[in-house]
């Protein structure tokens, strides 16, 4: 799908990820409104069905990240939700930066330089389509 994109490694990465599920997803998000603040206000107070999705969302595009290409359609789904809800392309890096550290810090001395160029590459991959996705139709 993309360059510089080791697909077994990235899935078996994602296992680390499942293992500590939960915890992972509020170090991302305490991570991005430390980084970000102004967009705390575009997620609810009750922050727990949000982290929900978060990680379902997050593990279907890991599991299916091979035919994504091929059938966009739910990561484009992702991007017409996210731009519907005041999301711009200029916070994409921000959220791709968030993911990495978290992903990081919960991989310890098993992140590598070729783990952390394999998840920059899907996140890219996977924020151009969520970016490219053409808008609701109202």
């Amino acid at each position: 799908m993309v360059n510089h994109m080791n697909i077994e490694l990235l899935q078996a990465s994602w296992k680390n990820v499942e293992a500590v599920g939960p915890e992972a997803v509020e170090y991302f998000y305490n991570h991005l409104f430390e980084a970000a603040p102004a967009v705390r206000p575009m997620f609810p107070e009750d922050m727990a069905d949000q982290r929900k999705r978060f990680l379902n969302g997050l593990a279907r595009i890991v599991t299916n990240v091979e035919t994504l290409a091929a059938d966009p359609s739910f990561v484009q789904q992702l991007g017409r939700d996210h731009a519907a809800n005041g999301v711009v392309a200029e916070q994409y890096p921000v959220a791709g930066a968030s993911l990495l550290a978290t992903l990081e810090h919960f991989h310890g001395d098993a992140w590598t330089e070729e783990l952390a160029g394999t998840w920059a590459a899907a996140y890219g991959a996977v924020a151009d389509i969520m970016l490219s996705a053409e808008p609701a139709a109202v």
